[in-house]
């Protein structure tokens, strides 16, 4: 391996790097984790929602949303709140209670008496538009007892 300068080379034959792919991998991979980075599953809760056979999707625009874990603590729009701040918390919002659905994720081990008392706390700020968060399964798979 010879890296001196070649007889009768001019300076302007000395090696170049092309810096063109290099951008263009460096450019690929920024977009690659610039996309993804969405898709990552931000810390939160854990829930393990009952598993119904079927079901509809309600969408709404206007949506308020409070989960119940296992622990039966209460988040309300991903905040920790307890059971007698949130009265103050729905007033805060300004929402009006006949328009907002309110999404309910409770995990399958909480206590039945703790998603009750939100769901009272809610009718006693007039929202009445209720609805409890579910999975439901894949659409290839057949569920229990069905078909096997």
């Amino acid at each position: 391996m010879n890296f001196g300068k070649r007889k009768g080379a001019s300076a302007s034959d000395a090696p170049v790097v092309n810096m063109t792919p290099l951008v263009d991998v460096v450019l690929q991979l920024v977009i690659f984790f610039m996309v993804t980075a969405q898709f990552a599953v931000l810390p939160g809760l854990k829930l393990l929602l009952p598993e119904l056979s079927s079901g509809t999707l309600v969408e709404t625009s206007e949506r308020l949303e409070l989960s119940v874990t296992s622990q039966n603590d209460i988040f309300f729009e991903g905040q920790a709140t307890s059971l007698g701040r949130l009265p103050e918390l729905l007033d805060q919002t300004g929402a009006d209670g006949s328009q907002v659905v309110v999404l309910i994720s409770a995990d399958r081990d909480s206590d039945y008496g703790t998603v009750f008392q939100v769901i009272e706390a809610l009718r006693l700020k007039n929202f009445n538009r209720v609805v409890m968060g579910a999975t439901l399964p894949d659409r290839g798979v057949n569920p229990p007892g069905k078909g096997d």
